[in-house]
């Protein structure tokens, strides 16, 4: 999904590789049924298929719960010194990117689910109460091994999140390079990547706010690394 709405923030590729769920019913007609997977694929999109219940309650959990979460989050930047957010880094843009979402629509979307979305928050709210409490008891032995069973966790979580073809984010393997902030610098580097005769799995880019440089995140097999570096250096890319 995309935190813009609206015919002008329309793409042709919006749904291109995403999943499209069809949850039919009792009530569906197999007609029906065939008319919206014929659409999806004629989208590029992945037919999934599932019952309405574990549709609900998927959803709140890999697309509703994150989008409250980075709404509170974000919020907390209303009354924020501008000196304070002056000091973020990419962490926060990415946690808070859907935060720019529609609130009339949201509202509609959990209202509509809010009896599993109430489950998650029930859920997360319960693990936010505990590392409080970790936090209050920061300088203890139960306090330490409380926040890091929390970070932890994290860590095997993110680990189901599937990357390129369903290959999870972490087999590959990360170079970063520094651009130069300005026009043509990245379409030179990923043009160099091709020559170089690589395939890039997964790309971010992260704009200094100090500093006139952007650091690209290459994202390749761990097989391609070693050579990926050492034939950008001898081009006179930087490497982070």
């Amino acid at each position: 999904s995309r935190e813009r709405v609206g015919a002008i923030a329309g793409r042709a590729d919006l749904f291109v590789g995403r999943p499209w769920v069809i949850s039919p019913n009792s009530e569906t007609s197999p007609n029906a049924v065939k008319v919206v997977e014929t659409l999806a694929a004629a989208l590029e999109s992945s037919v999934v298929t599932v019952s309405p219940k574990d549709h609900d309650r998927a959803v709140a959990l890999v697309s509703h719960v994150p989008q409250v979460v980075a709404s509170l989050l974000a919020a907390r930047l209303v009354d924020a010194k501008n000196t304070d957010v002056a000091l973020a880094g990419q962490g926060l843009r990415d946690t808070t990117r859907i935060a720019a979402s529609d609130p009339e629509l949201w509202v509609q979307i959990l209202e509509a689910n809010s009896a599993e979305v109430l489950s998650v928050l029930e859920s997360f709210s319960a693990d936010l109460s505990t590392v409080i409490g970790a936090l209050q008891n920061v300088h203890t032995e139960k306090g330490i091994a409380s926040l890091h069973s929390a970070i932890e966790a994290g860590n095997i979580g993110v680990e189901k999140i599937p990357g390129k073809h369903g290959t999870k984010h972490s087999t590959y393997a990360q170079v970063v390079v520094m651009i130069d902030d300005q026009p043509g610098e990245l379409a030179r580097l990923l043009t160099e990547v091709g020559e170089i005769g690589i395939n890039l799995e997964e790309l971010k880019l992260e704009h200094s706010p100090s500093a006139q440089i952007g650091l690209v995140e290459l994202y390749v097999i761990p097989e391609a690394e070693t050579s990926l570096i050492a034939d950008l250096q001898k081009r006179g890319w930087r490497i982070a």
